[in-house]
């Protein structure tokens, strides 16, 4: 019986390591398609406020680089209109999402139209000064990105939140199940190799048989033990890999990326919409969720930006990278770049974290010319600044932060396909064949031995 017991758990146990994996797979990829939604909507509501802050047909044509010009930048929107679509199909494939992706995309085609008169209103306009479109295509656009801030981003985020919950819940209860089904089946094999041992003993007493077949059994059943709990350990090892290694990363940084352009949506807004102190704060309590500083809350910062760029300096300046060793230390920020920073593990990570933290304080720091711009008056010198792409203007150095904070991603994206397919591969056709062979013999020495003592009945 214990045999047969350790085979039938040999294979559950195999089967729920397939499942476990299919479902980390099939999880975070939802969780990237929410998190990718979120991010391209705040870019549509960015390059919407770009192109409204420069015109489509501006007084002083000279000021507006091309890479970031209206007709560009309403490019970039329909771009990112297109994958936003994209996004919310993979969404509604999950039954237990349909209503919120259908209400997404109701409140998306309102926000589209919106969009679409504001620009076209802006597009009929001749001689624009800079942050200066007409009334009413202000009024639209502005009524479009409360409805963007107040319904589509809490919605898209409220999705994210929740599967991110399931991954890391899911993963809890694998990782818990597959180490407990390895020191299960060595439990088992165990007391099937102590039964098969004391069998043994006894025909050789009974019978005076010194060995039997049962003392093969009693060796395959003790292998069969060790393997699968060696087989189990390294599972589990492949799920942590693939999910507290890299997927936690992703999942922090792709929302980093997400969160970061909604506050550079916001920089522009605050151009656009008259530099309310709203606004300014709101810019603020994004940035500290990429990178909280300690004593300076968001609301802080928002009433006293030289604070926040100080203080950032000040802490990133104390990250310490030894790119021999691969690892960072000094690390005093707390969100989506603090929990990157704390959780290097792959090569090349340690670099290329440091370098999108230094990316993201130049951008950062950019963001102080633009607002002491604005606050002498010069909104000309403001929006040049904003949408400049040259080196260290702000569009410049936030390209810069977006392409770093990428490559971090990528790092992790390929370590966590990498853990995901070792987690898989080990459950091929060899694992498999080598528990059924041996539980297979298991079973013929077990039988072998009954018949060998029935036939000295005869």
């Amino acid at each position: 019986m214990a045999a047969v017991l350790l085979g039938f758990v040999y294979a559950l146990a195999l089967g729920r390591d397939s499942s476990s994996f299919a479902d980390l797979k099939a999880r975070t990829t939802e969780v990237s398609a929410t998190s990718d939604l979120y991010y391209e909507l705040n870019d549509m509501d960015a390059q919407a406020a770009n192109a409204l802050l420069v015109g489509y047909h501006p007084a002083d044509p000279s000021m507006v680089p091309a890479s970031v010009n209206a007709a560009s930048s309403d490019a970039v929107y329909e771009h990112d209109r297109s994958a936003a679509d994209a996004d919310l199909q993979q969404i509604a494939r999950n039954v237990q999402l349909t209503a919120q992706a259908q209400k997404l995309l109701d409140n998306l085609g309102t926000y589209e139209a919106l969009i679409a008169q504001a620009l076209y209103i802006d597009e009929n306009t001749q001689n624009e000064q800079p942050a200066a479109p007409p009334a009413s295509a202000l009024a639209l656009y502005t009524h479009a990105s409360a409805l963007l801030h107040s319904t589509l981003l809490p919605t898209s985020i409220q999705i994210t939140d929740t599967d991110s919950a399931a991954v890391n819940g899911s993963y809890s209860g694998d990782h818990s199940a597959t180490t407990d089904y390895g020191y299960a089946l060595l439990v088992l094999a165990l007391l099937a190799g102590s039964a098969l041992y004391l069998g043994n003993r006894y025909h050789s007493r009974k019978f005076r048989r010194r060995l039997s077949p049962l003392a093969l059994a009693v060796v395959v059943a003790v292998v069969l033990g060790i393997t699968g709990l060696t087989t189990q350990l390294s599972e589990a090892d492949h799920l942590h890999y693939a999910k507290q290694d890299a997927y936690d990363s992703i999942n922090a940084l792709a929302r980093a990326k997400a969160v970061s352009d909604d506050a550079n949506a916001d920089e522009s807004r605050w151009l656009l919409e008259g530099r309310s102190s709203a606004l300014q704060t709101s810019y603020f309590e994004k940035i500290s969720e990429v990178a909280g500083l300690p004593g300076v809350s968001a609301q802080d910062a928002g009433n006293d930006p030289a604070a926040y760029y100080s203080g950032l300096s000040r802490a990133v300046g104390s990250v310490h990278l030894d790119a021999a060793a691969d690892s960072v230390s000094g690390v005093a920020l707390s969100g989506y770049l603090g929990t990157e920073l704390d959780n290097i593990t792959f090569p090349g990570e340690a670099q290329a974290a440091y370098q999108a933290t230094q990316a993201f304080n130049a951008y950062v720091q950019a963001d102080n010319t633009i607002r002491a711009d604005a606050g002498r008056g010069d909104l000309a010198a403001a929006v040049a600044f904003d949408i400049g792409t040259q080196q260290g203007q702000s569009n410049y150095t936030f390209n810069q932060y977006m392409s770093k904070l990428s490559t971090v991603i990528q790092i992790n994206d390929t370590y966590f396909t990498a853990g995901i397919s070792a987690g898989q591969g080990d459950l091929g056709a060899l694992t498999w064949a080598t528990m059924v062979t041996g539980e297979l013999l298991l079973l013929l020495f077990v039988i072998q031995s009954g018949y060998l003592r029935l036939r000295e009945y005869r």
